[in-house]
């Protein structure tokens, strides 16, 4: 199965470093014109398959990269959202500034109400291992965050650089065969 595992595109929360969660955001105008501009990145896949977190942001933006693709095959295809694959929930910090979320980091402070990654991790394979069941020669297309793409592919060796985010609107290429995720390109 071929996974193209995209970020949504910006945030008015993106923009000001707030932490979002699971706050239904919806794009601002950059977010719109990046995941329109994206489409470009899903003109050479057919994709049989589109699948996004509820929350607006991904939505949108997969709705975007579809009919902006350029692929007859991609434009006004069905989009199935999945609770799964909604960000990681950031608790009392959802509405923080990144600089207060890190600080809790690193004094390991007030991190009772945050999702575990360990928690993420499973949501986010759970996803991919029954996907797979009825999609292993498909090409599908996942709509989702950053956080949980961070998570999902530094659990599993996956992440090249441990200190740099995911961009929006970023498209990772992921092959899974059931048994094994290969990363072939991050971040483009």
């Amino acid at each position: 199965m071929k996974i193209l595992l995209v970020r949504h595109g910006e945030t008015n929360y993106n923009k000001n470093r707030l932490i979002q969660g699971h706050s239904d955001i919806e794009l601002n105008e950059t977010g719109r014109n990046q995941a329109t501009s994206a489409g470009e990145k899903l003109s050479n896949h057919n994709i049989n398959y589109a699948f996004s977190s509820p929350l607006k942001r991904a939505v949108e933006t997969a709705r975007l990269m579809l009919d902006n693709s350029n692929n007859n095959q991609n434009i006004s295809k069905e989009i199935t959202t999945d609770e799964r694959l909604i960000e990681k929930f950031f608790g009392d910090f959802e509405g923080s500034t990144f600089d207060e979320y890190f600080s809790a980091l690193e004094s390991e402070q007030g991190l009772e109400s945050v999702e575990k990654d360990e928690d993420v991790y499973e949501r986010a394979s759970s996803f991919f291992n029954e996907k797979y069941l009825n999609h292993k020669d498909d090409t599908i297309l996942v709509v989702c965050h950053g956080a949980l793409i961070r998570v999902f592919l530094r659990t599993l060796g996956l992440y090249p650089e441990s200190n740099i985010l995911i961009n929006n609107t970023a498209l990772n290429v992921v092959h899974y065969d059931g048994q094994e995720f290969i990363l072939e390109k991050f971040n483009i």
